[in-house]
């Protein structure tokens, strides 16, 4: 595994661009886009942190996808975190991937990874602590 630069350094995250690289993934922006996240992220540069997004709320480069559907590309194109500064879009998105990933096993499965991820992160920066 080769590390992108933010593990050697010691920060297990990484965020994508809302940004569209027409010469990597003309079709997305990088913050919904398999190629970026998972070919070239995860792949390619071996990152197997917590890939977090922009803002997924109020960005006015996403505005034109319901709130619901911006969590669920993300997610699907392989992100782990969906970020948004705008709480009224919360239950949009969480409800959009609570069906989704009831309906799912691949995207399950992936929700049950990044869970994973983040808790790990989330223990190595010692923010985690278990009750006992």
């Amino acid at each position: 595994m080769r590390p992108t630069g933010h593990e050697e350094a010691g920060y297990p995250l990484e965020a994508t661009s809302l940004a569209t690289y027409t010469r990597i993934d003309p079709a997305h922006q990088a913050v919904f886009s398999p190629v970026v996240i998972q070919d070239m992220l995860r792949k390619e540069l071996g990152f197997d942190g917590v890939v977090i997004s922009y803002d997924l709320g109020n960005a006015a480069a996403v505005k034109a996808l319901p709130p619901g559907r911006r969590a669920l590309a993300f997610l699907r194109a392989g992100g782990d975190l969906v970020l948004s500064v705008n709480a009224g879009d919360i239950p949009a998105m969480t409800s959009a991937v609570l069906a989704a990933v009831g309906d799912g096993p691949v995207l399950r499965a992936h929700v049950e990874q990044s869970v994973r991820r983040v808790l790990a992160a989330k223990q190595a920066a010692g923010l985690l602590r278990c009750a006992g």
